[in-house]
Formats: structure tokens, sequence, C-alpha cells
């Protein structure tokens, strides 16, 4: 559905720019790949253009840190994408090549070349390349369930001799870090509860307002096209999650499904489950609200497509 692409490009969006924040992204990494240590410190990262070649990361930050210096990138997957080992493997690859290319111009222009090796490899034995890691964060309802490294792609018995390339993969539904930076362990709990459905404890848990900006991210997270729109036409600046929550589930109630009222055919039912999934609720709001079973959930998404 149109509708839903347009959403998701907006929830990219927000989601992208809180990570261009230097704190968040580093605590990302240093919570992720450190353990929590800070190695990377926010005033050591520098944001750099995305678009590598005819391809745009979400996020891409240069790291000039302790171990020297790495280029950081984050993907942000709303739903699963099962080439997506591949997908980071092409990424990455193609930082090393816009690496490559730069310097193979570079001795051009200076003629500097000498040995048949040079010549050969179009750099000098010195030239050293800058590493790439790239974090994906995934924002699906249910595990990541196909390939997590390239060997998972293939269909061979025999893997000894082939090198592997293992995607670095957060998923936010299953996600048990706690995170120093305050903001970023909010959006990320709060999103959790929200993907599994936890309403109770967002109502007892998070009655504090927090600023407009993370309510959207954590809205756009959650893949919520109603609660999404819902906070952006709030005036005030800062939301109460637990209200918001709250006034969405009254108003997909008003639409005539409040479980244990509706009797009617199965048919009755899809046709009103079909209805909210055009609104853009999550399927784990609807499931709360209307007490469905997910197969039939499963049965009203497929006869929108």
């Amino acid at each position: 559905m149109i509708q839903k692409e347009n959403s998701f490009g907006t929830f990219d969006q927000e989601i992208n720019a809180f990570f261009k924040d230097a704190h968040h992204f580093a605590c990302l990494i240093n919570t992720c790949l450190y353990q929590g240590q800070e190695i990377v410190k926010p005033q050591d990262l520098m944001l750099v253009d995305p678009k590598i070649q005819a391809y745009t990361r979400d996020v891409l930050m240069l790291w000039n840190g302790r171990y020297g210096s790495y280029y950081l990138g984050i993907e942000n997957q709303l739903i699963e994408n099962y080439p997506m080992p591949y997908r980071i493997l092409q990424y990455d690859c193609l930082v090393y090549k816009d690496q490559m290319d730069t310097l193979e111009k570079e001795h051009r222009k200076k003629k500097d070349l000498r040995s048949s090796e040079e010549f050969l490899s179009g750099i000098k034995e010195e030239d050293k390349l800058i590493p790439c890691i790239t974090i994906v964060i995934y924002y699906g309802t249910r595990p990541w369930q196909t390939n997590f490294s390239m060997k998972d792609m293939f269909d061979v018995k025999d893997m000894s001799s082939l090198i592997d390339f293992k995607m670095n993969l957060l998923e936010v539904h299953s996600d048990t870090h706690r995170y120093k930076d305050k903001e970023l362990d909010l959006v990320f709990s709060m999103t959790r509860d929200i993907l599994n459905a936890n309403f109770n404890t967002i109502r007892n848990k998070y009655k504090q307002g927090i600023p407009k900006q993370v309510a959207l991210v954590i809205a756009s997270m959650a893949k919520d096209e109603e609660l999404y729109q819902q906070i952006k036409e709030e005036e005030k600046e800062v939301i109460v999650m637990c209200e918001s929550l709250d006034r969405m589930r009254e108003e997909a109630s008003n639409e005539g499904f409040v479980k244990g009222k509706i009797q009617g055919e199965e048919t009755g039912e899809i046709r009103i489950l079909t209805n909210l999934l055009k609104k853009g609720i999550s399927d784990s709001y609807i499931l709360e609200i209307t007490g469905v079973s997910s197969e039939l959930l499963m049965k009203a998404k497929q006869g929108l497509n």
C-alpha cells in the first residue's frame, strides 16, 4: 500500500534524525559492541555523507578514537529483510571501494607509483583503508527468523572453507541492554513494551512527560501510524505516552470493535480489522484492544495485498 510506504519513509526519517545525535549514537555503539564501556566518545564522532555511490546509508559516522579511525553505520529495519547480511556486506564493501577509488585517483594525480606491484595494485604498500562496522536495528514484533550471516543464505553441505560475514543485529523487541544515555534507554524500553503489547506496563511505568520529538521517535520505531499522527497533532511539546495510548485505544474502540461486543461473523470481524490496519495501527495494539487471534489478523492483512 502506498500509505504504508509513505509512513515507513517518515518513520525512517524520524529514527535516523534521532541517531544522528552523537550522544545517542555513541551510547548505542558502546553498549552493543563494547559491553557498556565508554570507548566511543561523542566528541570523537563526525557525521559523514551517508550516500556511497548509488546507495544511501541510514546513518554513517566517522570515529577518530583510541583504536584509530573507523566508519560506524546504523541500518534501521522496520520489517525483516531476508538478504540483509548481503546488503550490509554490500554497503560495507562500497565504503571500502570508495576509499580505494580515492587512493587510486590520488596516486594517478601524483604519478608516484614506481614498482610493478604498485602499478598493478593502483596503491602503495603502506596505504591502508578505514574499516567499517554496521549495526542493524530491527523493530519487528516477532524475532528475526531467517538470515543472520552470509552462510545462512547458502544451500550447501560443506561450508568449512567459506569465509563468513555475520551482521551485528539488535532486536528491539527482545533487547535487554540498559543504556547510559537516558533518552536512548527510554526510547528502546518504551518501544519494546509497545511491540510486545505491554500496555499495562506503559500505563504504570511511563507517567512522566517526555519531549514531543522523542515520542515521535518511539511511535516511529513501533511503526504505529495512528499514534504518530496523534502525537504530531498535539500542540504541547511534552507528551505523556500512557495518556496518548489510552486516547488511541478509545478512538479505536469507537470504530465499533471492543472485545466481547461484536459477536458477528468472521467476515465482519475481518472488515473491522482491515479498517484498523488501514489506519496504520500496529499489529500488537490491534491484538490487545480486540482480543482476536493472530491467525485472524493475518487473514485480514492478506486481504489488503
